[in-house]
């Protein structure tokens, strides 16, 4: 039997620490984001991030004794969903992206500078151990929430959101209206640039309603996906990663050459979702590596 892996009281306490900013920040509940949230209880999600916050605060110094990091975590706890609410929506991936990297790097260097150490280290596992269960637990909150956070503001970048404008904009009164069909090729060529610039002025003064049933089982099966990515790029089973794309990709193969706009949405969003999954199951196996080994060998062949 391989002799336990040794780290330092302070990594241990920054894995335990990013433990506790991931459940406060992704594992209690969905910030809004502006512009996609039709009614917010402003004074309901104050109290709640207020609650989240202090507890999480509370558990930090139980761990640490040490105000200037139970301090940070509240700020950063609090801080980030509030911007987010105020950063355009096209922006939300870049700031989430570099959120969680500065909260990682920044809470690592505050425990080395302070040197700080934690107070709790249970008998029934080693310190290693601890620390890679707790890195295991917050990159799947990161790769959940925090993913549909990235994968959004990619969608909205791209403009590539599923709409019903766009697909009831497909010149529907040109292939049903009776003058259209006894009208000859000329006319036909003619009404589809003047039909294409009605649509593009109504997009401009309004736009267009987003198919929130389309919206909401696309984050569904992009939670599961990045999560199951992420454990099989953390095993190393790539072949497994290549076959999950693909038979997502072959599920809804069949819409793909009815709706433009349903392809591009779907091709954007797995991609970002894939790319979300890599980096997190990449960082997720090197943890396991240095830290616990052994639980690489229930990998899938």
């Amino acid at each position: 039997m391989a002799p336990p892996k040794v780290i330092s009281t302070e990594f241990l306490l920054w894995s335990q620490s990013l433990l506790l900013w991931s459940v406060a920040a992704y594992g209690v509940m969905a910030d809004p984001l502006s512009g996609e949230t039709a009614l917010l209880l402003r004074s309901r999600w104050a109290l709640l991030l207020a609650s989240r916050a202090i507890l999480a605060a509370v558990f930090e110094y139980g761990l640490s004794h040490s105000i200037m990091l139970s301090a940070f975590l509240l700020l950063t706890t609090v801080g980030q969903p509030l911007l987010r609410y105020r950063v355009p929506l096209r922006r939300t991936a870049e700031f989430e992206g570099i959120w969680i990297l500065a909260s990682m790097v920044l809470s690592l260097v505050v425990i080395r500078r302070f040197h700080l150490s934690t107070e709790w280290v249970p008998a029934s596992m080693s310190p290693a151990q601890l620390a890679a269960l707790c890195i295991v637990a917050s990159i799947l909150l990161l790769v959940v929430r925090g993913g549909t956070y990235i994968v959004r503001g990619v969608l909205r970048k791209s403009g590539t959101l599923p709409s019903k404008a766009r697909i009831r904009s497909v010149s529907p009164q040109v292939a049903s209206s009776p003058a259209s069909e006894a009208a000859p090729a000329v006319r036909a060529a003619e009404a589809v640039p003047i039909a294409i610039e009605i649509a593009a002025a109504a997009e401009e003064s309004s736009p267009p309603a987003i198919d929130i049933e389309e919206y909401n089982r696309g984050r569904l099966i992009g939670n599961l996906e990045r999560i199951i990515l992420t454990i099989v790029v953390a095993a190393g089973s790539y072949a497994a990663l290549a076959f999950l794309v693909a038979a997502k990709g072959v599920v809804r193969s069949d819409e793909f050459g009815k709706n433009r706009d349903f392809a591009e949405y779907f091709l954007v969003g797995s991609l970002a979702s894939v790319m979300v999954a890599l980096c997190a199951g990449i960082g997720l196996r090197f943890a396991l590596i240095r830290l616990w080994p052994e639980l690489l060998m229930l990998q899938m062949q």
